[in-house]
């Protein structure tokens, strides 16, 4: 008799087990909707700034490759390529034949690059002809960076911003290009 009183509650539990699990409350799924939404709002500010430093460091890398590649040539060619800065978002290469080719920061990566730094500061890449950073981003002798036929360089920096973030890129005098960023009062 036992028995069957157990058999009895358990088809009374999975029938009612059916009649109320059939999906998810409106309730229920407005919560969840209203939890994910929470979660972006918090990320989407973040995945914009992790954006916008992407750009940055992609510039500054993107002008390193056009110098080292700038180098290469310099080398095969046998003679040498000036490059200088045509304004404050352009620079400018010139090659043994006197042809110009004009290069845009951040052509390829985007963002708001410009030559220079965003303000206060005080310290320089190992590579700096000047104390303080150039005001126009170009700190060579002459405001020329010169890549010669056996390929060496005149020894100076290129500062490039966001209005966030500062990077340089330092050339010494045997053609090395390294990338700095400006963090934490210093250029790493």
């Amino acid at each position: 008799m036992m028995r069957k009183l157990k058999q009895d509650n358990l088809l009374v539990t999975d029938h009612l087990q059916a009649t109320f699990s059939k999906g998810f409350s409106l309730i229920e799924l407005m919560v969840v909707i209203g939890i994910i939404g929470v979660i972006l709002l918090m990320l989407i500010p973040n995945f914009a700034r992790m954006q916008s430093q992407a750009r940055i460091r992609a510039g500054a890398q993107e002008v390193a490759q056009d110098i080292r590649q700038i180098r290469e040539r310099a080398l095969s060619t046998g003679a040498a390529f000036l490059i200088t800065r045509f304004d404050a978002r352009n620079y400018q290469v010139q090659d043994p034949n006197m042809n110009i080719t004009n290069y845009r920061l951040g052509q390829t990566t985007g963002g708001n690059l410009q030559f220079g730094t965003s303000g206060g500061i005080i310290t320089v890449p190992p590579e700096a002809n000047q104390g303080t950073p150039a005001a126009n981003g170009f700190d060579f002798v002459g405001n020329i960076l010169t890549l010669e036929a056996r390929g060496s360089a005149t020894k100076g920096v290129i500062y490039i911003h966001d209005n966030k973030e500062n990077y340089a890129i330092g050339i010494n005098s045997i053609g090395k290009v390294k990338v700095y960023i400006y963090e934490n009062g210093t250029w790493h």
